[in-house]
């Protein structure tokens, strides 16, 4: 039997997401006790170095959408891996915070194209029946890298954090260089379909076309409801990924016990993206993406509720936050996807992530604000709480999409 080669794309860009997390997003809960440790920088300090690459890929997104659908997609995925690593590189060797949020700065940068807008347009124009579930996998990866983050720790406690740092940027280069080979920009230019079935003729008009321009997105409310909804859920969610370790040990655990409670999010996500792509494929959308918020606003408040002498309350809530979070990325791709089409997804995803990024670039410093000011992270976690229920809320007042269920194609 033949495997589509959309899923040699969806198959690489879960390795390269999840080396990407094992270092930027689950992995880097790892690395801010150790930095914190060794520089003398508070924790809203190292945070904010996060925001600033946050803010950074949030204003290159609309122009890394641009180019995306217009540039060969192994040529970006190869410039954005070179750039990445070369932030990495610098990050470990920061000595002072200018050179360190310049590090960060850089793997902005390079993260815009190879981990983020690439990635996620390519795999919209490959598949659209099966979108739920190649979107599912490809978010595997960064629930992958959070099983890592005991290694992650141990490795930091025995060689130190900017040694680790500095081998982890080099095995970036080394996965990435091939895996971007495998990227390719449109099924139709190989004379396939999406998801590798019969196309659908519907005026001979061609998918490549299909779908809304960004001045008409603007006048849709779901443009705006799926951004604001997404801006409150991932403030949340980046917070928690900054901050999950550093949290758990304020409150009395050690490091390696912190670190997996990590893997138990981890490994929940692992199945759930797949689990919420396929309901994405099956059920309303909107519903999906609601039920998402709502379970991690649950998460959120036991979170608030955890002390450092419970091990169960705190698997609890991993297996809670792990159910939630998992549709906080998953579902971005195939909503847009289906109110929006696939003509300018690059730019209009790119567009929708700046209000991702607004979130991502102030939760985990306010977050790190509040232990620096308090000594303690309450109440932070149910005022994030109350943020995503309110996106939980919104989602449910999408309209439906007015794009037809079947696509046209080249004739």
């Amino acid at each position: 039997m033949t495997i589509f080669f959309g899923w040699y794309i969806v198959a690489a860009a879960v390795v390269l997401t999840g080396y990407h997390s094992s270092m930027f997003v689950y992995g880097l809960t790892a690395f801010i006790t150790p930095i914190a440790a060794t520089a003398g920088w508070t924790y809203a300090q190292i945070s904010l170095a996060t925001s600033i690459r946050g803010l950074e890929i949030g204003a290159l997104d609309p122009i890394a959408g641009m180019l995306v659908d217009r540039w060969p997609a192994r040529r970006l995925m190869l410039i954005g891996t070179v750039i990445f690593v070369l932030g990495a590189i610098c990050i470990s060797r920061a000595t002072n915070l200018a050179l360190f949020y310049a590090g960060f700065l850089i793997a902005g940068l390079g993260s815009a194209f190879c981990h983020n807008m690439v990635p996620m347009t390519v795999i919209a124009r490959w598949f659209r029946k099966n979108i739920g579930k190649a979107s599912g996998i490809l978010y595997m990866g960064y629930a992958i890298g959070g099983l890592f983050v005991p290694l992650i720790v141990k490795a930091i406690d025995t060689y130190g954090w900017q040694d680790v740092m500095m081998y982890m940027a080099f095995g970036a280069l080394v996965l990435g260089v091939p895996l971007s080979l495998i990227f390719r920009n449109r099924p139709e230019e190989y004379g396939l379909s999406p998801d590798g079935r019969a196309p659908e003729r519907i005026n001979g008009s061609g998918n490549a076309a299909y779908g809304y321009g960004l001045k008409e997105a603007f006048k849709m409310p779901a443009f705006w409801i799926i951004g604001l909804a997404g801006m409150f859920q991932i403030t949340a969610v980046h917070a928690v990924t900054i901050h999950a370790v550093p949290y758990l040990t304020s409150l009395g655990m050690e490091r390696p016990t912190a670190a997996i409670g990590v893997t138990i999010f981890s490994l929940v996500g692992l199945v759930m993206r797949v689990a919420y792509g396929v309901m994405a494929d099956t059920f309303n959308k909107k519903y999906i993406y609601a039920l998402s918020n709502a379970v991690t606003t649950v998460a959120l408040v036991l979170l608030g509720f955890l002390n450092g002498n419970s091990f169960a309350l705190m698997a609890l809530f991993g297996v809670i936050y792990g159910l939630g979070v998992s549709g906080a990325m998953t579902l971005r791709v195939p909503i847009v996807r289906e109110y929006f089409g696939v003509g300018h997804f690059g730019v209009i995803y790119g567009m929708l992530s700046i209000f991702t990024v607004i979130g991502s670039v102030t939760g985990p410093p306010v977050a790190g604000w509040v232990y620096d000011t308090r000594e303690m992270y309450f109440p932070i976690w149910f005022i994030y709480a109350g943020l995503t229920l309110v996106g939980a809320f919104l989602l449910l007042f999408l309209p439906k999409s007015a794009l037809p269920k079947a696509e046209p194609v080249m004739s």
